[in-house]
C-alpha cells in the first residue's frame, strides 16, 4: 500500500508537465504543417492566378461573404478542408467562439457576419477577417491585410489568442506574398519585430497575445520553457 500511495503521489507530481509537453508538441507540430500548407497553397495560386497585389481589388471590408469568395478561389482551392463555414452553418461557425484574451469572446452572427471559418481533417480551424482601409464610397478595401488566425484544436477551449489561436497577417499592398506573423499589437497600439530581440517578442506575448505568433515564428514554432501562456 506504501509503495502505490508513493507511485500515485509521484504520478498526480508528473502526469500534469508531461500532459503538458505532449499538448505544446502537438500544437507545435500543426503551427508547422498549417504554415507550410498555406505557403505551398499561396505558391500554386499564384501560378494559376498571377501576382497577389491584384487579387483584392473586389473584396469588401468586414464582409463574410466576399471574404470566402476570395478564400475559396485563391486559397482553399488549393488547401485540403473537411468543412467550409459559409452561410453561417449552426453546426460549424454558429456554434465557434473566438477570444481575443480569456473572457473576451464572441461568436455567433457577430463572428459570422465579418470572419470566414474553415475546419481541417485533424479538427483544427482557420478564422481570417479583412483589415487596413476601407473606400467609404465603393466598400471595398484600399489595402489587402487579411489577419488569418489558426486555432489548433478548433472547437475545443479555450478558443483563446496565444492559447490554441495564432493570428498571422498576410499583406499583399506591401508585397507579403506568404503568410507572416501578426506583429501588430492589438490592445497598445505599434509592433514587434522577428528581427529584434527575443525578450521584446516575450514581452509583447505576455501583453498582447495576437503576437505570440511572432515569438513562435522566431523560435521556428517550437514552444520554449519561457512561452508565457
Amino acid at each position: 500500500l506504501i509503495t502505490l500511495g508513493i507511485i500515485g503521489i509521484v504520478a498526480a507530481m508528473t502526469l500534469p508537465s508531461l500532459t503538458n509537453k505532449l499538448q505544446k508538441k502537438d500544437k507545435s507540430a500543426r503551427l508547422k504543417k498549417f504554415n507550410s500548407a498555406i505557403n505551398q497553397a499561396i505558391t500554386r495560386s499564384i501560378a494559376d492566378n498571377g501576382e497577389p497585389q491584384y487579387w483584392y481589388e473586389t473584396l469588401k471590408y468586414h464582409d463574410s461573404t466576399s471574404l470566402y469568395n476570395w478564400f475559396d478561389k485563391y486559397i482553399m482551392n488549393y488547401m485540403i478542408i473537411v468543412k467550409n463555414c459559409r452561410n453561417s452553418n449552426a453546426k460549424c461557425s454558429g456554434e465557434y467562439n473566438f477570444c481575443k484574451k480569456p473572457n473576451a469572446c464572441y461568436g455567433g452572427i457577430n463572428l459570422t457576419k465579418q470572419n470566414v471559418l474553415y475546419i481541417f481533417g485533424d479538427g483544427s480551424m482557420i478564422i481570417a477577417i479583412t483589415g487596413g482601409g476601407v473606400n467609404s464610397e465603393t466598400g471595398n478595401t484600399t489595402s489587402m491585410t487579411l489577419h488569418i488566425r489558426f486555432d489548433t484544436n478548433g472547437y475545443k477551449k479555450p478558443n483563446t489568442l496565444g492559447m490554441d489561436i495564432f493570428s498571422f497577417r498576410m499583406d499583399i499592398n506591401k508585397n507579403f506574398h506568404y503568410i507572416t506573423c501578426d506583429n501588430h499589437k492589438s490592445e497598445t497600439g505599434g509592433t514587434v519585430s522577428l528581427s529584434g530581440k527575443r525578450k521584446d517578442l516575450v514581452s509583447a506575448c505576455k501583453t498582447d497575445p495576437q503576437t505570440c505568433s511572432c515569438l513562435l515564428m522566431y523560435d521556428g514554432f517550437e514552444f520554449k520553457n519561457d512561452y508565457p501562456w
